[in-house]
């Protein structure tokens, strides 16, 4: 047996090639992943909006229909991708059990056996860069679905909200119909106190037609200045009650707009929040592989064998703690 400072080198990884590293990196992928399939289930099911030019509504239509494909091709898609690279660890653990075995019982054996799993290695490395590759193309995608929709939606913000938008000539419509039916109350009465008359009677009718939705029917109005006075508040009170519900209606597709915006951003950021950690986990698969294939080439003496049986032992250890870990993310982000 030769001593440790003469054997060939140890495969037992340190610093980034540790696989708790591998296990952290494919932490910050499923946590990633698990804040963009939230917003991607809500912009899957994003209500439509409604727009104020009708040589919109298509275009607006079309726009959220695609965020809402591509939110359905992340979760149909891309989180089974995500899955598979926790299903990658969990067969590098069983194969690395199995080499401990093989190498405990025949040492000599071991370069052997960890060629056999460097290539393996190299087929995870292959397909977690598939995948970030892959994702890295979706995110381009998402990122164009999500802007054309964001101009849509900003373009209808406006539209509503500044200037001589909707809601500001709304707004400023009802304010000048308010002052209208001031006026015209002032009206009902002054021309009720010149009757005399049943004065006390119809400004009771007014009263009690206030309280309610608009302006109902209470009887006949008095004949002469009072009762048309009292029909033009009752029509301009219709009128008023009218600009409200507009109002209402508007600010609310104003609210829907402002929800559908802000979700859609929240989408695109934490889908592309994903395509990082996708591409680290492909990193560190490239260099524990690059670590192993050297290893097995540099243990080339007979009595490298026993010195990298008790490397692979090592290892082992490490690739077994993360056996619990890699299900606990799977339960995660699957639900299962």
């Amino acid at each position: 047996m030769t001593s440790s400072s003469e054997a060939g080198p140890s495969i037992a990884p340190t610093g980034s090639l540790d696989p708790i590293a591998l296990g952290r990196a494919v932490d910050k992928l499923v946590t990633a992943a698990l804040a963009a399939q939230t917003w991607s289930l809500v912009g899957a099911a994003e209500v439509a909006v409604e727009t104020t030019d009708k040589n919109e509504a298509q275009n607006m239509r079309t726009a959220q229909e695609e965020v809402r494909d591509s939110a359905r091709a992340y979760l149909g898609t891309q989180v089974p991708g995500v899955v598979k690279r926790l299903v990658d660890i969990q067969s590098a653990v069983a194969l690395f059990q199995s080499i401990r075995t093989l190498a405990a019982t025949a040492p000599e054996q071991s370069a052997v056996c960890l060629d056999a799993v460097t290539k393996d290695f190299g087929t995870f490395q292959q397909m977690a860069d598939e995948f970030a590759g892959l994702y890295e193309g979706f995110c381009e995608q998402v990122k164009a679905r999500g802007a054309v929709l964001a101009d849509r939606t900003g373009a209808e913000i406006r539209r509503l909200s500044t200037g001589t938008g909707k809601i500001p000539t709304t707004s400023r419509a009802l304010k000048d119909m308010r002052q209208t039916v001031r006026k015209d109350l002032d009206d009902v009465i002054e021309a009720s106190h010149r009757s005399g008359k049943g004065a006390r009677k119809i400004l009771d009718s007014v009263a009690d037609s206030l309280r309610g939705i608009g302006i109902k029917a209470t009887g006949d109005p008095e004949a002469g200045d009072v009762g048309r006075a009292l029909q033009k508040l009752r029509k301009d009170t219709e009128k008023l009650e009218t600009l409200y519900k507009e109002l209402a209606g508007q600010q609310a597709g104003l609210q829907t707009l402002l929800k559908v915006d802000s979700d859609c951003d929240a989408y695109v950021r934490s889908v592309c929040a994903v395509a990082g950690p996708a591409r680290a986990v492909a990193n560190m698969w490239q260099q524990m592989y690059a670590e192993y294939s050297a290893a097995v080439v540099k243990h080339t003496r007979p009595s490298d064998s026993f010195a990298l049986a008790k490397d692979i032992d090592e290892a082992a250890v490490k690739w077994e703690s993360l056996r619990e870990r890699t299900k606990t993310l799977s339960a995660a982000i699957t639900g299962n």
